[in-house]
């Protein structure tokens, strides 16, 4: 029974999240950090293993059935007891980039107009 439960939990993630990416290595290592030192050693950390950095995270990539609604609720509670000015920031970045809606192009709605 415990085993099905954690295969439909594994199943309702998003699939790239789950798998990982830089956002996600950010998320994981700064929260909590005390000092900008320790930040920049875990932001090296993470783009060491995710050369591409945030070219590499699909806007909207964390969104799911079981993930934050925006990117503010996730950097509300995973950067609210981090101490780091550094930290804080990235967590804020990487969190608008996993769980804030993808931005849809705007159309001009009177480029049907402009047939040059």
């Amino acid at each position: 029974m415990k085993e099905l439960a954690a295969s439909i939990l594994i199943a309702l993630l998003p699939v790239s999240a789950a798998a990982g990416n830089y956002a996600t290595c950010l998320l994981k290592h700064l929260p909590g950090l005390q000092n900008d030192a320790a930040a920049n050693a875990a932001i090296r950390l993470c783009l060491n293993e995710y050369p591409g950095a945030f070219i590499g995270v699909p806007q909207g990539d964390g969104r799911g059935f079981l993930s934050y609604d925006s990117g503010a609720e996730c950097a509300m509670k995973k950067a609210g007891e981090t101490h780091s000015q550094r930290a804080g920031q990235m967590i804020y970045v990487a969190c608008r980039r996993l769980y804030d809606e993808p931005v849809k192009p705007w159309i001009d709605p009177f480029d049907q107009f402009d047939k040059r």
